[in-house]
């Protein structure tokens, strides 16, 4: 390097560490150091003269033609003007422009220097991702805020319904009882006097009249029955029991129950192991004491009666009633196949209607299987037929190995 002024210029120009460039008034490069021919990948004479759109990219180019060179032009110099270069191999290159318009030899010239900021392409990078999920997280918010508006729409509907269901559900109770305990007086009072009138101590005249006395002693009986089954069938909603885990020992109880005052009755069950489910204990006692009670009633007349309880556990669905919402929990599946006469699969679910016998000589009321039904119900649960006429009925119990909390 000389020690001669203008000499020590252009060396200085030449090992600037950033670009600089010369523009005439028609915006064409006269001049590019070797720090910006760098950054283009290209070389001073392969730039020179071409115009400095060239080395811009289209956004850059735009903003150069309505701002850049108007503001130039206008004040004389502009300073911080972010741009983007566009190399020889069309890479793009943030860039911090200053510019200053000169004269010399009364010739117009613009003098530009380009420093490279790759890191604040790097912030706006991270400031548009942060934009991005500052957006996306205000519209997931807008949208679990509609759906917690909707769920509590729903809550106070349901609340509702649950008040008028509660509020119907007490009033029929109490219907029901009454009207139970008023059937019961005046079924007491003529089995009352009937026994009075024609006791055992006043023989009836004719058979006819003996054949009369005893459907009518028959009828008060079945009369009795049914109105007890009833009232057993309305209370059972009314229990207050609590919830605990029940076994196979509940099937055991149930046999002992219906063959207390039967001694000459002997009913074969073999029970495999139950899993451990939750439950109302004499509520699900009924529901084995209906079912065997069902089974001996119908007990075919060519072979004893035997019994066989095997159970698994399975997932299920929880709901029962709404077809697009899913949950499967561990469910226990009862089955309790019997080898009695059985009757015809079209009337699988009409056994489970109340009052509903396919045999209306059988003694039952036609309540067991409603009030078996009812109790499963009440515990989540489902209860299915399936039988076939001379070989027996299946009945499959699911109940959910755990109670949800009511």
């Amino acid at each position: 390097m000389t020690n001669h002024p203008l000499e020590q210029a252009k060396f200085i120009l030449q090992e600037l560490p950033c670009g600089c460039a010369i523009l005439d008034v028609s915006g064409s490069l006269t001049y590019a150091n070797p720090a910006l021919c760098q950054l283009l990948g290209s070389s001073e004479p392969a730039i020179r003269g071409k115009s400095i759109e060239a080395i811009l990219t289209i956004a850059s180019r735009i903003f150069y033609q309505t701002h850049f060179f108007p503001l130039l032009n206008l004040k004389g110099e502009v300073s911080e003007i972010f741009m983007s270069l566009k190399t020889a191999n069309g890479a793009h290159i943030p860039v911090m422009v200053n510019a200053k318009m000169s004269v010399e030899n009364e010739e117009t010239v613009y003098i530009c220097v380009f420093a490279p900021v790759w890191e604040r392409q790097k912030y706006e990078e991270q400031l548009l991702a942060a934009r991005k999920a500052q957006q996306k997280a205000i519209e997931e918010n807008e949208v679990l805020n509609k759906l917690k508006a909707q769920l509590e729409v729903n809550q106070y509907q349901l609340d509702r319904k649950i008040s008028i269901l509660r509020e119907r559900n007490n009033e029929y109770l109490q219907m029901s009882k009454v009207f139970m305990h008023d059937m019961q007086e005046p079924v007491r009072k003529i089995s009352l006097f009937f026994d009075a009138l024609f006791g055992n101590d006043q023989p009836p005249a004719t058979p006819d009249d003996q054949r009369k006395i005893n459907i009518i002693r028959k009828s008060i009986q079945r009369l009795r029955h049914m109105t007890k089954s009833l009232l057993d069938f309305v209370q059972i909603n009314a229990s207050d029991e609590k919830i605990n885990f029940l076994d196979s020992s509940l099937i055991h109880q149930a046999k002992e129950e219906v063959t207390k005052d039967l001694p000459e009755v002997n009913i074969d069950i073999q029970i495999t192991d139950l899993p451990p489910f939750e439950g109302r204990q004499s509520q699900i006692r009924r529901v084995f004491v209906e079912l065997i009670k069902n089974a001996l009633q119908n007990t075919h007349d060519e072979r004893p009666l035997s019994i066989k309880v095997a159970a698994v556990v399975i997932q299920e669905n929880v709901y029962q009633h709404q077809l697009d919402k899913y949950r499967y929990t561990d469910h226990v599946q009862i089955e309790i196949r019997d080898n009695g006469s059985g009757f015809d699969g079209q009337y699988n679910s009409y056994v489970f209607g109340l009052f509903n016998k396919i045999d209306a000589r059988s003694g039952g009321a036609g309540l067991g299987l409603a009030l078996c039904r009812q109790i499963i119900s009440n515990h989540y649960g489902t209860i299915k037929a399936q039988s076939e006429l001379g070989k027996g009925t299946c009945i499959t119990i699911v109940l959910p190995i755990r109670q949800l909390a009511e």
